[in-house]
């Protein structure tokens, strides 16, 4: 496919100005289920309306269904894209797996589109959504172009990559900062935007970079993406759909960048790359234009650290009043009509006929019988008035070609009813021979799945992170029967640490082993061919990989995100799947998705999810949750040590792990919370924990006591700054209930997350 243009449209101003401007294709959401909770967002008439004056004009429009849907939205879900297909929507773009089948069976034409919400980074993870029916894939923003490139490559799928505008700190659809801060979820379209709130860096207890404008340092604030200098490397590295972020920006905005891109975009297209370049009058304006005050090209060409952020008060430039202005009279306001002419029949005795042409296309509708005038007979002139009434068709008529007898008469109802059927007939042949669809039908909703029964297992399953985690675990294991899984990190896994006689003793303890695999798993370290820290990360693989094949007493694997289960499901195709928090089962369609998926065993209840959601999700497949442990806010690619100079383990495959009793980096906010962050150099990411850990433990305790239902068929215990006594001290309270226990979880700082507020 040519290089689409794609533009964002939060209102139907905004979708107009896109259109204006030379935009080939428009996403929007409406007032549900949009990751831009809070933009004007269009109503379904306006929708409708948009998508018919687009496909007028040859271009494209995209429904953005990108959040979490829980069960009891799921009909609404369906009706929400029901009257969009039936006018022809091109596509969609979502985060949720458990709308594929759904999307499938009752918007058979419907094209799929999966967000960057879905945070797939790598072939495995494409490949997964193609064989899902997916047609596109907007991959994670921090991808490099060698990466999209392979992707590109090894798929075929459409790449569509954001260009121009805001970014998001952490790997998006892996955020939960703004979820846990304040209850304003992102994965459902409320992101606060708490990473552009200062914080202090703490390295070694004490706050770095003093030197700070006001004091203040904003250590998570990206700088915003302007790539107008590398589009020859863009769309070299094959992406074939620009797109520009902005659905909470204005329509001046959106004209004036989708103007900009497409200026440039044509130019390259039409000189080469060797003829391109961006003139500094351009450059100016662009950066005035409701911009950041520092830009930057993203991660496209590999940079990270400090280059990205901004580090100062992240405000805006001040804008161009005179650019503006421009923008204004140039295209802020209703796209342009299409020009048509109209030739009338009409004579008694005879129904009448009306032919409306535009370019090649012709249109014949027929209408009633024109009688004899008893009064008043039609005129020309009255014709003429009534064709050339195209109210909001899109169309002006600049002709008309009246044939008529003396002494007839037409109704002024019949006559505008005809008009409106040739405008009507002409838009459809316009919008098929542009290559749309007008309109067609859609099949009936799925009758929602209904809870199932859950068994009452009695298995606690505990990750570690650390040896001294690991020894606590075996310490605490008592006759109680009651252990089920030990996930260990792959970081102590790989690390030799434990031997194979240490994983024979552990599983004459533990009925299973399984091995959680790294945050996030970028293309560039499987494949070992990109900056200085891949080679190391490419061997920790080969590694890895050896490990769970070859030890006869790993049973599985624990995977974070949807390129884990495409990456095991082709190496480890013998060891199950266990999926965790990130791969998002927040309705009960998800783990019907997932069973389809070699190995699949069992998912982990999101983060996000109250007490209600749960007993909402039950599913007839394995089931965990997360009881205790520090909810991961933030997983990134940007690096804080780097940003602020303190970086030394690009190449020594450390793992620097931060936390209240071991130091090194913490993030504190305005009101003196502490967040650790978790350095892992080995793929070089950054996991940003919550000041407290969460804690389940009254929950457990009400089951064991009062012979209550359980949330789910497993309970799991979370470890990853806890030094070895506070281990151990966890998991024989967890076990026991008692008094003491009671004592000991009423001292200790937790949180109970979502399980009682929800997110909204």
């Amino acid at each position: 496919m040519e290089t689409e243009l794609l533009a964002p449209a939060g209102t139907y101003a905004c979708l107009e100005a896109a259109i204006n401007a030379g935009a080939d294709a428009v996403y929007a959401g409406t007032d549900k289920f949009s990751a831009r909770a809070y933009a004007g967002n269009l109503t379904v008439d306006e929708f409708i309306s948009g998508i018919r004056q687009a496909h007028l004009r040859g271009v494209s429009v995209y429904l953005t269904l990108n959040t979490l849907i829980n069960t009891t939205e799921y009909e609404e879900a369906y009706n929400t894209v029901k009257p969009l297909y039936e006018s022809g929507l091109d596509g969609i773009i979502i985060q949720d797996s458990g709308l594929i089948d759904m999307l499938h069976t009752c918007f058979p034409e419907l094209k799929l589109h999966a967000s960057t919400q879905m945070s797939i980074m790598n072939t495995y993870g494409a490949r997964l959504m193609q064989e899902q029916g997916f047609s596109r894939i907007v991959p994670a923003r921090e991808l490099t172009l060698p990466e999209i490139r392979h992707i590109k490559d090894d798929t075929g799928l459409e790449i569509e990559c954001f260009i121009h505008g805001a970014m998001c700190y952490s790997y998006s659809g892996l955020c939960l900062m703004s979820s846990m801060i304040g209850g304003r979820s992102g994965n459902r379209g409320r992101c606060a935007g708490t990473c552009r709130l200062p914080f202090d860096v703490l390295y070694d207890g004490h706050v770095i970079d003093k030197s700070r404008e006001k004091g203040a340092s904003y250590p998570l604030s990206m700088k915003d993406m302007c790539t107008l200098d590398i589009i020859p490397q863009l769309i070299d590295a094959g992406i074939d759909s620009f797109k520009i972020e902005g659905r909470m920006k204005s329509p001046e905005y959106v004209a004036g960048v989708t103007g900009m891109y497409r200026k440039y975009l044509d130019k390259y297209l039409e000189y080469g790359r060797e003829n391109y370049h961006i003139s500094d009058k351009d450059r100016k304006r662009i950066s005035s234009l409701y911009i950041r005050t520092d830009i930057s090209s993203g991660y496209y060409t590999g940079e990270k650290g400090r280059q990205l952020i901004t580090l100062d008060s992240p405000g805006y430039n001040g804008n161009d009043e005179s650019f503006i202005a421009g923008i204004r009279d140039k295209y802020i306001h209703p796209c342009e009509k299409i020009t048509a002419n109209i030739s009338a029949y009409i004579h008694e005795g005879e129904a009448a006929v009306l032919a409306a042409t535009c370019g090649s296309n012709t249109v014949l509708v027929t209408g009633s019988i024109p009688e004899p005038a008893r009064k008043a007979p039609l005129s020309v002139e009255d014709i003429d008035a009534r064709l050339k009434k195209t109210g909001d068709s899109g169309f002006v008529c600049s002709d008309t070609d009246i044939d008529m007898s003396d002494n007839v008469f037409m109704t002024v109802s019949a006559l505008n009813d005809l008009r409106r059927q040739a405008y009507n007939e002409l838009s459809d042949r316009i919008i098929e021979d542009n290559g749309y669809v007008p309109s067609r039908i859609s099949e009936n909703f799925i009758t929602p799945l209904k809870p199932a029964s859950r068994p009452l297992h009695k298995f606690l399953d505990i990750l570690i992170t650390t040896k001294d985690q690991l020894e606590a675990m075996l310490d605490t294991v008592d006759s109680q029967g009651i252990f089920g899984r030990l996930y260990i990190g792959y970081n102590l896994a790989v690390s030799n640490a434990i031997d194979i006689d240490m994983y024979r003793r552990i599983s004459t303890i533990v009925p299973e082993i399984y091995i959680s695999m790294p945050a996030i798993l970028r293309d560039r370290i499987i494949r070992g061919n990109g900056p200085v820290d891949c080679e190391e990360a490419h061997k920790l693989y080969s590694r890895l990989d050896t490990l769970v094949n070859d030890n006869p007493y790993i049973n599985g694997v624990l995977v974070h995100t949807y390129d884990e289960i495409g990456y095991v499901v082709s190496h480890m195709p013998d060891k199950a799947i266990i999926t965790d928090t990130h791969i998002y089962a927040f309705n009960n369609y998800v783990p019907g998705f997932l069973s389809a998926i070699p190995g699949f065993k069992g998912f982990t209840y999101p983060y996000e999810l109250n007490k209600k959601g749960l007993y909402e999700l039950r599913s007839d497949h394995e089931s965990s949750l997360v009881i205790y442990g520090y909810i991961p806010m933030m997983i990134t690619a940007g690096c804080i040590r780097k940003s602020y100079g303190k970086c030394h383990g690009e190449q020594s495959g450390d793992t620097h792990i931060s936390g209240p009793d071991k130091g090194y980096v913490m993030l504190k906010d305005r009101k003196g919370m502490q967040f650790p962050v978790v350095c892992d150099c080995r793929i070089c990411t950054n996991v940003i924990y919550n000041e407290r850990p969460l804690c389940l433990y009254d929950q457990v305790k009400k089951e064991k006591r009062e012979d209550v239902e359980r949330l789910a068929d497993r309970y799991r215990i979370d470890f990853t700054i806890e030094d070895r006594d506070r281990s151990a001290d966890i998991i024989r309270h967890f076990l026991t209930t008692d008094e003491a226990s009671d004592f000991f979880f009423a001292g200790l700082p937790t949180t109970t997350g979502h399980m009682k507020r929800g997110a909204i």
